[in-house]
């Protein structure tokens, strides 16, 4: 929860109503995101 709080802004409500799925689609935004191109 405080991974999604600090690096998302999201509120402790927004993470426990939260699906598994948006989680991991943030997560692998971010990622992609801060893909490096080659």
């Amino acid at each position: 929860m405080g991974v999604m709080m600090d690096a998302f802004g999201w509120t402790a409500e927004q993470y426990w109503t939260a699906t598994s799925h948006e989680i991991w689609a943030l997560v692998e935004a971010r990622e992609a995101a801060n893909k490096r191109q080659r």
